[in-house]
């Protein structure tokens, strides 16, 4: 900074973040509650101030260069720490907090993890706001580095260095198929498994759900006849239901659609993996105390999850 330039004021830094997590001028001034002409004029400020455009135009939408990625995952982690000075405390209080957080995960997570951590929070009184995102394994590691995502809930085989992890449930997984199915008539042999006609689960077009068990049908010099590829979980049960399909899902979920449909269980003609979902974040959020909150309470909603 040249000796006759203004100082740059935290505000500013404060809506530089919010842009570039939002990559939306109307978007960012309804999170931060302010008009639509104003972040105008703070990106307008921003983008004289640091020589850079900020956001550009992406087709219809507008993306953050580079460089306001850079330095808005430098500069949240800073505000976060001046928040925490200011309000003088050493905990968190939800309470008293309008934090906004951004998760990401499959409907899988939407549907069990997501009512049980909503609850936690009303029952706490909590004054955060939550925004969920679909699965997109390709994106967590740049989302969460540029304070786009705040936790991630879900299956990675491979956490990138820079997120850290946590184990919160197993799944023993099964085979979902209509009542019926003459495969649910007698035992099958992992052949027999294999040459159905199955339903794949691949949030993000990832396909990271079904690796592990390919992997091991590979081993054995067998491949899955995989005949349909969903983005989510929840559409498949409807489809297993009205057709030969079979899908290879986690036992919770499988239990719960069988009370609604005329579906069956029946156990995998070979051990599988289990089902985990691990919960992630940027080191960057660590030690921020409205994260470790966050992680907390997820914690504790796959525990009540965990114990039916």
């Amino acid at each position: 900074m040249s000796a006759g330039e203004p100082d740059l004021d935290l505000n500013l830094l404060r809506y530089l973040v919010v842009l570039v997590q939002e990559g939306s001028v109307s978007r960012s001034a309804e999170r931060l509650g302010v008009t639509q002409p104003a972040v105008s004029a703070a990106l307008k400020r921003l983008r004289a101030r640091f020589n850079d455009p900020i956001l550009v135009r992406s087709g219809q939408t507008m993306s953050p260069t580079p460089r306001a990625l850079e330095m808005a995952a430098q500069v949240a982690p800073m505000l976060a720490s001046v928040r925490q000075m200011l309000d003088g405390r050493a905990v968190f209080e939800p309470r008293r907090s309008n934090r906004h957080f951004t998760l990401m995960g499959s409907d899988y997570v939407q549907f069990f993890v997501l009512p049980r951590l909503c609850a936690r929070c009303e029952r706490q009184g909590a004054r955060i706001t939550l925004e969920q995102r679909p699965a997109n394994p390709g994106k967590v590691e740049p989302w969460m580095e540029s304070g786009q995502v705040d936790l991630g809930i879900g299956y990675l085989q491979t956490p990138p260095p820079a997120l850290r992890s946590r184990l919160l449930f197993a799944d023993q997984q099964v085979c979902l198929m209509r009542q019926g199915h003459p495969a649910s008539m007698a035992p099958f042999t992992v052949e027999g498994y294999a040459a159905l006609q199955h339903v794949a689960i691949s949030p993000g077009g990832a396909g990271i759900y079904g690796r592990r068990i390919d992997a091991l049908l590979k081993a054995h010099g067998i491949r899955r006849n995989v005949v349909l590829t969903l983005p989510s979980f929840l559409a498949m049960p409807y489809v297993v239901a009205r057709t030969d399909y079979i899908a290879t899902v986690p036992g919770r979920f499988a239990r719960y659609f069988a009370g609604l449909l005329p579906l069956a269980i029946v156990k995998p003609p070979l051990p599988l993996p289990a089902f985990e979902i691990s919960m992630f974040w940027h080191e960057r959020v660590h030690h921020d105390l409205a994260n470790v909150w966050l992680r907390h309470e997820v914690v504790g909603a796959t525990r009540e999850l965990a114990g039916r």
